[in-house]
């Protein structure tokens, strides 16, 4: 058993949005110990009842530690953008084709690859509830955080035949809102190995049936 403490701090604020940084201490009740768990940069953006987005109080950087991540905060919001932009010019033709030139270079180089339509794909479905929902109405960011984790972990199982923990989770973008009675659609795959390791791919749609 341990105590976890959670701390939150505002990095910095943009016109409607903010950076906040969470990170998660763990400490062991007996020896005393305790250390750093995990890090994380989150953006918020404040609605107003009728999800429309509403300016925020600007936020002055005082130490040089907090100067840091300041400037820090604007170039991770500039990456952000850059990697949104880019997804919505995707050529998935693109993508598949440097898939397949990946794959044949790994061929070649005498490594074991799991053919595309073998591998095996883990589903899930959601109903969202009130009790997952936000203020807003809509899908509670950190819920679906875990419905990731739990579909990429199932997925991660069905490949390794072994239980797995999550090291870290990349690149996350809520791109549309989900509102209470819908459903989100979840799939997930193994999209790279390594010794101990596996890089899960995992996509979360609104589902609207057929």
């Amino acid at each position: 058993p341990c105590y976890s403490e959670l701390l939150g701090r505002m990095n910095r604020a943009f016109a409607t949005s903010m950076e906040v940084e969470v990170e998660l201490w763990a400490e062991n009740p007996v020896s005393g110990e305790n250390g750093l768990a995990t890090r994380s940069f989150v953006t918020m953006v404040a609605v107003s009842p009728h999800g429309h987005r509403i300016q925020v109080p600007q936020v002055e950087a005082g130490s040089k530690a907090e100067v840091e991540q300041y400037n820090a905060a604007l170039r991770r919001k500039e990456d952000r953008l850059i990697h949104c932009k880019e997804s919505e010019h995707l050529d998935i033709s693109k993508v598949k084709r440097e898939i397949q030139d990946a794959e044949e270079l790994a061929q070649a180089k005498g490594k074991r690859i799991i053919p595309e339509e073998d591998m095996p794909l883990t589903e899930m479905l959601e109903t969202v509830l009130p009790s997952h929902a936000n203020a807003a109405g809509t899908l509670f960011g950190g819920h679906l955080l875990s419905l990731i984790d739990i579909c990429g972990a199932v997925a991660a199982y069905k490949h390794s035949s072994n239980i797995c923990v999550t090291a870290s989770i990349e690149d996350v973008y809520f791109l549309a809102p989900i509102y209470v009675g819908q459903h989100v659609h979840l799939s997930a795959h193994v999209s790279r190995t390594w010794s101990s390791s596996m890089e899960v791919n995992v996509h979360a749609l609104i589902f609207c049936g057929m």
